[in-house]
């Protein structure tokens, strides 16, 4: 580099300078103090643009291990296609993943190629779902309820092996189409007025062996804590379950049941005015008794009043039939069924059989 001076040189001719050739400051500075030395500086300085870094063999390595970081990151930004396979669309979605405990809408990019659908995530890399074509049986659209409060579309796929893949997207109507579009082009037909596999999405595994869910949903509860020697309560978002077994409500931050009876215990169920907090504001709430041990015990859950009154109408009947069950007694003759209080009073009216105690 040749020195260059210039009194008319502006902040312009700087920048440009710096940019194309480049400077270089070497300096030894001393800092002293009632003329003592204290303090040595020597400064080798080189400031160019990184052409002429480079040109210099300054900065070699460091400009290698960006450039491989920003082929690793373009490499990243899809999923690999094979040969000969063309992409021909992409969008922004999610699909729901349910398999082993891990259980969430996973999202990623939606790749439509003239062979399969690809789910593919950036950071970090993975292909989150893949589908040929050829594996899919029937597609529908399902209104669903978010937790938004509003309802969103839902496209369902049943693959061949009766498996149902969930996915949504912007504009789930046009993810359909496309995929039907391919189809038609490869000559593949689906089946119409297909009956779907009803699922019950499930948030935690906790269900035991051949448990079947009745009715569930997104449900706050209001939970119980000690603080100061006194017994205050919170509410917390989760879902509330109802099986063939059991009523639970699991916690969705902690990821476990908080609350577990048997459907047994259950003794009664209403829908009334509960007061929220400190504030003077009340709620329509879905309060619950039950048996524990031998004191009786109440619960307390809360969501929009319409879902409450399907809960409340739910379990009254199951309450009721359970109650009927209690009553009700086999005639140890014929095997029909009747009130225990009719049977030990008046016998069978099928076979004639009639208690002892009758009797007496």
């Amino acid at each position: 580099m040749e020195a260059n001076r210039s009194p008319q040189a502006t902040l312009n001719d700087l920048i440009d300078r710096i940019l194309d050739k480049g400077i270089l400051l070497n300096t030894d500075l001393i800092i002293s103090v009632a003329g003592i030395p204290l303090l040595g500086v020597n400064l080798r300085l080189a400031l160019a643009g990184m052409e002429t870094m480079l040109e210099y063999g300054i900065m070699q390595d460091w400009d290698e291990a960006q450039r491989a970081v920003a082929t690793k990151e373009a490499e990243m930004e899809r999923p690999f296609l094979g040969e000969n396979e063309k992409d021909i669309f992409s969008m922004f979605g999610t699909h729901w993943y349910s398999k082993g405990i891990y259980n969430s809408w996973r999202s990623g990019t939606i790749y439509i190629t003239d062979k399969r659908l690809v789910m593919h995530r950036k950071m970090p890399a993975e292909v989150l779902l893949e589908i040929h074509y050829e594996e899919i049986k029937a597609m529908s659209i399902q209104e669903k309820d978010h937790f938004t409060g509003e309802k969103r579309k839902e496209l369902n796929i049943l693959l061949n092996n009766e498996e149902v893949i969930k996915m949504h997207t912007a504009d789930t109507v046009l993810l359909k189409q496309a995929i039907e579009d391919i189809m038609k082009k490869k000559e593949l037909t689906l089946e119409e007025n297909t009956i779907f596999p009803e699922e019950k999405e499930v948030p935690g595994d906790f269900l035991h062996p051949e448990e079947k869910i009745v009715n569930s949903g997104k449900m706050w509860y209001r939970m119980p804590f000690e603080a100061e020697g006194s017994v205050r309560y919170i509410w917390k978002p989760g879902h509330l379950y109802l099986t063939d077994q059991r009523l639970c409500w699991w916690y969705d931050f902690e990821k476990k049941l908080l609350f577990d009876i048997s459907i047994e215990d259950i003794s009664h169920v209403t829908v009334q005015d509960v007061q929220f907090g400190s504030a003077p504001i009340q709620e329509k709430s879905l309060i619950i008794m039950y048996k524990e041990a031998i004191e009786n015990q109440a619960v307390c859950f809360y969501d929009n009043e319409a879902s409450l009154r399907e809960w409340e109408k739910v379990l009254e009947d199951l309450i009721k039939e359970y109650e009927d069950d209690k009553n009700t007694a086999t005639c140890p003759r014929c095997g029909k069924k009747a009130s225990k209080e009719s049977l030990l009073e008046n016998g069978c009216s099928r076979c004639g059989w009639v208690s002892f105690r009758a009797k007496k």
